[in-house]
């Protein structure tokens, strides 16, 4: 009878399909991966690489509420005449435009920044190592109301800077910044439903201040469309009221908000809230009085345009703390770390090697 091999005469019995070692196998799964990558796969990124771009998307939607502001009050908002482009035949502005032309233009280019954020938002949503029905859905949101944005700005030049349209322009931009800073806040903490993580009467306070914020920022559009600054030197469109009832039913507005904010601060430290609630009230504190300030004295100034800019990079300020206040109401638990870290975690570690 012939004798079975041995253990080590079976281990050293060369494979006819390939090298069995750990080092084959490395070679094989590389060849792999590499296969993978020339088929042209798009790469899976994490919640650190989003949240990343959502930053980017509250602080560039912020900056062009400025900058648009800058545009009204050095009268360039019709500093390129025409849109998509700025002239007849040319989207750059023509030297007979000066120095309004290069203002208008300028904030325009920077509306192409923030649009390529904005785009890049949905597509890196469905990017994500763990897939979030919640980001893709509020980066859509963002992506279409700039579209919107977008279309509102050509409207509001074709109509000569109507102050309905201008108004609308400012108001819409609150509402980007709003779902901005949702997603932002969002892309931080897990799938599911938000949980409060206060009485539920302060809560409701929350949503009365975020109303109540919006009236305000509403009532101050009316303002500026009734002030002097139309945004163009030749075109003065404004809306006929008496500038001093709607300043002072503005200032009555921003008032109430007052009150209902130290309402906020002695409730935040009177029952057990999330810090970031509390930091918020009192930043919303801050920023209230600082805006109170400033709007009482460009009003005994004559509105000069440099604190009317001031008044609304303050008011940008202003709705994004209140949007945060509101948001600390309720607590998702944080995002898995796997979410974070993206491709990376999608990579086994390799084997060790064994004798």
């Amino acid at each position: 009878m012939a004798a079975m091999p041995s253990s080590t005469t079976r281990r050293s019995k060369p494979r006819a399909d390939g090298d069995a070692s750990p080092a084959g196998n490395h070679q094989t799964r590389a060849s792999r991966a590499a296969r993978a990558a020339g088929t042209g796969r798009l790469p899976v990124i994490g919640l650190r690489m989003f949240r990343r771009l959502t930053l980017a998307s509250v602080v560039l939607l912020a900056a062009i509420v400025v900058t648009g502001g800058a545009v009204r009050l050095t009268g360039s908002g019709l500093g390129c005449p025409t849109w998509p482009q700025c002239g007849d035949g040319s989207f750059t502005p023509h030297s007979a435009y000066a120095i309004n032309g290069a203002i208008e233009f300028g904030n325009r280019l920077i509306s192409i920044v923030v649009g390529l954020v904005v785009l890049a938002l949905p597509i890196a949503a469905r990017l994500l190592q763990e897939k979030r029905r919640d980001l893709l859905l509020l980066s859509l949101g963002l992506w279409l109301g700039f579209v919107g944005q977008a279309v509102l700005g050509g409207i509001t030049v074709l109509v000569k800077l109507h102050p309905a349209t201008v108004a609308a322009h400012f108001l819409l931009s609150m509402v980007l910044l709003f779902n901005a800073v949702a997603l932002h806040r969002r892309a931080r903490q897990a799938d599911g439903p938000t949980p409060l993580a206060v009485r539920p009467e302060l809560a409701w306070l929350a949503r009365v201040v975020v109303v109540v914020a919006a009236g305000v920022l509403t009532l101050g559009t009316v303002v500026t469309g009734t002030g002097p600054h139309s945004g163009d030197s030749e075109e003065t469109k404004r809306f006929g009221f008496d500038i001093v009832n709607v300043a002072q039913l503005h200032a009555d507005g921003a008032m109430v908000l007052t009150g209902l904010t130290l309402a906020m601060i002695f409730a935040v430290r009177l029952v057990p809230v999330p810090a970031e609630a509390r930091r918020s009230a009192h930043a919303l504190l801050l920023t209230v009085v600082a805006q109170a300030a400033i709007g009482f004295t460009q009003y005994f100034l004559g509105i000069p345009a440099l604190l009317v800019g001031l008044h609304m990079a303050g008011a940008t300020i202003m709705w994004i703390v209140t949007i945060q206040l509101w948001l600390a109401m309720g607590e998702r638990a944080p995002a898995t770390e796997a979410a974070w870290a993206g491709s990376a975690a999608r990579v086994p570690a390799p084997a060790p090697a064994t004798a």
